[in-house]
């Protein structure tokens, strides 16, 4: 009888260790094929713009781009960054100048969809901080986008980054958001890179765009 009930016992155990391994090997499977596949990465050539800090308050009103368009004619997408002026003094109490530009950025497709569009700035020279302006009343302005993360502001110690992913799988969207850059010393030069980073599906591969833009002030 001992016997018989150490087989039995021993038959119950072998079977819990084969489920066990199974189910872990399910779950390990299951968590596999529900991660998001890795993008490829198409990284765009670095468009460069600069200018010479002025002693009068000016209106500047150039427009900096970086566009993509895919072999096949499926995909595209802009990236324009419009500076607008440049604001000697504007925050006189520290002697900030201060150059404003917006960011406009759009991408479409034929096949498949967009999944994501992120713009990611990096972080400013030690004199300089900018801030993207999060007022959906004026400033900011989106078609076909969920944005989820709106940083406030870039440093020399902290990037800043503005995410959104795309309303119902939409094949076209668009994003225009304002920014204030604060340039604190006279004598010094600044700098900043932002970059459009979208990711499209194409029913077959998820295909990533980065696409960055420096700008640059430099003292008189």
């Amino acid at each position: 009888m001992a016997k018989f009930v150490a087989r039995h016992l021993k038959t119950i155990w072998i079977l819990f260790v084969v489920v066990f391994v199974v189910l872990f090997a399910a779950l390990g499977l299951r968590s596999v094929l529900e991660k998001p596949p890795k993008p490829e990465i198409v990284m765009l050539d670095t468009v460069r713009w600069n200018m010479t800090k002025t002693q009068e308050t000016h209106s500047i009103g150039e427009n900096v781009e970086s566009r993509y368009e895919d072999d096949n004619d499926t995909v595209w997408v802009n990236s324009v960054i419009r500076v607008g002026s440049y604001l000697v003094d504007h925050y006189s109490a520290v002697g900030a100048d201060m150059l404003y530009f917006f960011i406009n950025c759009s991408a479409n497709t034929n096949l498949g969809y967009i999944q994501s569009i992120n713009i990611n700035f990096s972080r400013t020279d030690n004199n300089s901080y900018v801030n993207p302006i999060n007022d959906w009343d004026f400033w900011v302005q989106a078609k076909n986008l969920d944005i989820w993360r709106f940083d406030s502001h870039a440093t020399s110690t902290h990037e800043c980054h503005i995410m959104a992913k795309t309303v119902e799988q939409s094949n076209f969207a668009w994003l225009r958001i304002y920014n204030e850059w604060v340039l604190r010393k006279k004598e010094a030069s600044h700098s900043i890179t932002v970059t459009l980073e979208t990711t499209f599906f194409d029913r077959t591969d998820h295909i990533k765009t980065m696409m960055p833009i420096q700008l640059e002030v430099h003292p008189r």
